[in-house]
């Protein structure tokens, strides 16, 4: 072992923050029934207290990125009205793995929740912690209540692809400080910090979708404050279900359950009646979490192609 390497030193960097993560979800978890008077979906229209765009959007987004959101915003009310309306389209347990702001904003990013409200600080910024988002086990979406954006993070493939390229630059970076210096606490940070990849992790919502925009326009349609929009919210999660649930079967079936490649994604599209992108996005992330590696098995080799496709006419 290396001269002043010191082991609780480094644990310590590691624990502290599972510590206080616990703390904050024994307090500030979501229930696992959330009740749709707290939410957005409660309102008498659309409208009321979001912009009907920014609401489609919103959900939309947290659909396709396997229920995983960030909210951030400077009140925290509003925050926790979209953090609460998110969690209505997740399962109780998956509800309980998600945070709800709290009003001294202490709380910061911690990977693995799937819905979690954030407060800016007081100069109205908020600082993305891009390592820990990265480490998530799906991609995330950005949601910011102030002035109404929506952004998202690349698909589960492109995900997976470039959490393992930073994990391998992280080690290399590691091993090789281990091997020059002595290792401390400093010198693992040090040694995270100095890979930065040069990636847009969050970019616009850029898909369309059918399901949602739907579902939007005619849940408003339902009177308020009984519960008739509740029971139109459990059909149509249901209905996501079945349709993820049957492009599985379908995958399953085209590839003599995984023995051949997938080759008839247009096929899959017409069939399914998912020829609109953003359904097409919603459905597949359902799945995913259904069967994790989908979309890497659909999608990564043609996604790996275009990588080193990119990076030949880069260094041509």
């Amino acid at each position: 072992m290396q001269k002043g390497y010191n082991i609780i030193s480094v644990l310590s960097s590691e624990i502290v923050p599972i510590m206080e993560l616990l703390t904050s979800m024994k307090k500030h978890s979501v229930p696992e029934e959330v009740d749709l008077k707290d939410t957005v979906l409660n309102d008498d229209d659309i409208g009321d207290s979001c912009h009907e765009d920014f609401l489609h959007k919103a959900i939309s987004s947290h659909l396709q990125t396997c229920g995983c959101s960030m909210v951030v915003g400077s009140n925290p009310e509003k925050v926790n009205k979209i953090v609460l309306t998110l969690c209505l389209f997740l399962t109780p347990a998956e509800r309980k793995c998600s945070r709800l702001c709290h009003p001294d904003g202490s709380f910061k990013y911690d990977t693995g929740l799937f819905v979690q409200g954030l407060l800016k600080d007081s100069t109205g910024s908020f600082v993305l912690p891009y390592r820990q988002v990265l480490y998530s086990p799906y991609p995330t979406t950005h949601i910011d209540v102030d002035i109404n954006t929506v952004k998202q993070m690349p698909p589960c493939h492109e995900h997976t692809y470039h959490q393992r390229r930073y994990m391998r630059a992280e080690l290399s970076a590691l091993w090789k400080a281990a091997s020059e210096d002595d290792i401390s606490s400093d010198n693992l940070i040090n040694a995270q910090d100095s890979y930065t990849p040069d990636l847009n992790i969050f970019q616009d919502v850029m898909h369309k979708d059918t399901l949602v925009k739907s579902f939007i326009d005619e849940v408003f349609l339902l009177k308020p404050g009984l519960s008739l929009r509740s029971v139109y919210l459990s059909h149509f999660l249901l209905l996501l279900h079945r349709k993820a649930l049957t492009l599985l079967r379908y995958i399953e079936d085209e590839t003599q359950k995984g023995k051949k490649p997938f080759r008839s994604l247009r096929n899959l599209k017409t069939d399914l009646d998912l020829m609109v992108e953003g359904d097409l996005n919603i459905i597949m992330a359902m799945a995913e979490k259904l069967r994790a590696g989908l979309h890497s098995f659909v999608f990564g080799k043609s996604f790996l192609t275009s990588v080193q496709e990119r990076d030949l006419l880069i260094n041509f």
